[in-house]
């Protein structure tokens, strides 16, 4: 997420998160408008692999601010706490609240779901449980910064252990891969073996991972080259018609999980100098806003829908553009106004904590 003041913070990434978040918000226009898309389509395997982008660059980015200055002592455990707290609930709630008023669905209040949203630990075992839309993968995040401060010290002062886990981690993949999820059924219809954060958390160590190569020796041009090739690898990848389920089951999960590795592992060796300012910084705020994005989209378009049909049948091309135009905005204004203020009031707190 986001780390931005940090000495350590490398924009390319968040050119990749901003990209990935886009990209799951043209998803989510087609799937609320039209219903499921084909696996064989490209917005499907944006579904898919766009939220595993976001979990390696979560390892890599935590490795890449952490590295170099965490101890592992009360105090430090308890910063990092604190301030992952401030720079995830916050939006979490909000997004959670305003879901259960503008897309009103009654088993949002059973206990469990209430519970689960408002301890979100509990959430980040039962990722399902969550509220918002797309809020699953938030789960699985919390589940993973629980286990960061291991996995660093595991990198830092035992590699064949961190190596160790890793192998289970992989054993856990592929037992989700090939016998948990059954690709004759619909990857709906088993969301919570799928939403599984023990079934994602390679990917997370897998950013790690990334973050442990030397990043100062920046490839050159023909990067660019390169992940546009691994792009098309992922969009061209023959997978059979049908459920996006077959991208997430069988051989064809791990080849498209290790394409997307490459191309975090691209981005992050890529500075992008190359690009026009202009659009450096149009990717730069896309991956500042990304979280927002990624939360709120589902709310607009749920908001615009209803109100557009109060006049007449919503114009399909109008609601998505209204959609998305809003989204970014209100984005760009959360993030200034309501993430940033969060993220500094969980610093202050933590930094009290300290003194006391």
């Amino acid at each position: 997420m986001d780390t931005k003041g940090t000495i350590n913070r490398i924009d390319s990434l968040d050119y990749l998160r901003g990209l990935a978040a886009l990209g799951i918000m043209c998803y989510h226009m087609y799937l609320f408008t039209y219903g499921e898309t084909d696996a064989s389509s490209v917005l499907a395997r944006i579904k898919i692999y766009g939220v595993i982008i976001f979990y390696v660059l979560s390892g890599l980015t935590l490795y890449k601010v952490y590295a170099n200055n965490f101890t592992f002592n009360k105090p430090v455990l308890t910063d990092f706490y604190i301030k992952r707290f401030f720079r995830i609930v916050p939006l979490l709630w909000m997004a959670s609240i305003l879901t259960m008023v503008f897309n009103y669905e009654p088993t949002y209040f059973t206990l469990k779901k209430l519970i689960a949203n408002i301890t979100v630990v509990l959430g980040a075992f039962k990722p399902e449980t969550f509220i918002a839309k797309g809020a699953w993968s938030i789960g699985d995040e919390l589940f993973f910064y629980m286990l960061f401060p291991c996995l660093l010290w595991l990198v830092k002062f035992n590699k064949w252990l961190f190596w160790s886990f890793m192998g289970i981690a992989l054993i856990l993949l592929c037992y989700f891969t090939f016998y948990k999820l059954n690709p004759g059924i619909r990857l709906g219809e088993q969301w919570a073996n799928y939403v599984n954060p023990l079934g994602h958390v390679f990917y997370f160590g897998a950013g790690i991972a990334l973050g442990t190569i030397d990043g100062t020796e920046k490839f050159g041009k023909w990067a660019l080259v390169a992940i546009l090739s691994v792009c098309a690898l992922i969009v061209f990848y023959p997978v059979s018609n049908g459920d996006p389920v077959v991208l997430v089951t069988g051989y064809n999960r791990l080849i498209l999980s290790a394409f997307v590795i490459v191309l975090c592992f691209l981005f992050y060796k890529c500075n992008f100098e190359f690009l026009p300012r202009i659009v450096k910084n149009a990717l730069h705020t896309l991956g500042a806003i990304s979280f927002s994005v990624y939360l709120i989209h589902p709310i607009i378009y749920a908001v615009l829908k209803s109100l557009l049909s109060v006049f007449s049948e919503p114009n399909t091309a109008v609601l998505i553009s209204l959609t998305m135009v809003l989204t970014l905005v209100l984005s760009f204004y959360n993030y200034n106004y309501f993430e940033k203020y969060f993220i500094k009031w969980g610093k202050s707190f933590s930094l009290k904590l300290s003194v006391q």
